[in-house]
């Protein structure tokens, strides 16, 4: 309770700067916390959490060179936290986190809708490690530089990571480099 009071006791600040501060990021923020959580409520939840943060840390998040990625880290981290928690709770059967839910997407061809809804469907089998590394570094474009950054980890343990995940991709999809007659043996 007393953080929810402290929140509401700092000096008031304009909160159309903070807005503008946000605003350009909020559509990635909000994918990628749908991909960390894998539904719409959580990924809504994560990222309230990380906007509350942000707005009682507007400092730093104006003197970071790059908000995005200082937004990004601290959803990871809010994120990883979450993930502990409910690993330590005792395990309940929820039929809507067995199987990733279909993300909010525009309009496609119906090929294209089918493709989607099996990636975050085969996103379910990586890790939460594994997931964070595909869907920051291949699906969101960030380099691996810039992930170490983010997330804090190792170059060489985010290359793993990314490499089983891929590995696992590839089987799921059953996809070849090249097809297998013009492959060289």
């Amino acid at each position: 309770m007393s953080k929810i009071l402290s929140f509401f006791k700092r000096p008031s600040r304009n909160n159309s700067d903070f807005e503008a501060l946000v605003a350009p990021y909020m559509a990635a923020l909000h994918r990628q916390a749908f991909k960390y959580a894998g539904n719409e409520s959580e990924a809504e939840d994560l990222l309230q959490e990380v906007l509350i943060e942000a707005y009682q840390r507007i400092d730093a998040l104006q003197a970071a060179p790059m908000p995005l990625a200082w937004l990004t880290r601290c959803l990871y981290h809010r994120f990883v936290d979450a993930y502990r928690k409910q690993k330590a709770r005792p395990a309940l059967e929820d039929i809507d986190a067995l199987h990733l839910r279909d993300e909010p997407q525009a309009a496609g061809t119906p090929e294209a809708h089918y493709w989607h809804s099996q990636v975050l469907k085969s996103l379910t089998l990586l890790s939460p490690e594994q997931r964070m590394v595909v869907s920051l570094h291949d699906m969101e474009g960030y380099t691996l530089v810039e992930l170490a950054n983010i997330v804090e980890m190792p170059l060489g343990t985010l290359k793993s990571h990314l490499h089983r995940a891929r590995k696992i991709l590839q089987q799921e999809f059953k996809l070849q480099p090249f097809q297998p007659a013009t492959r060289y043996k």
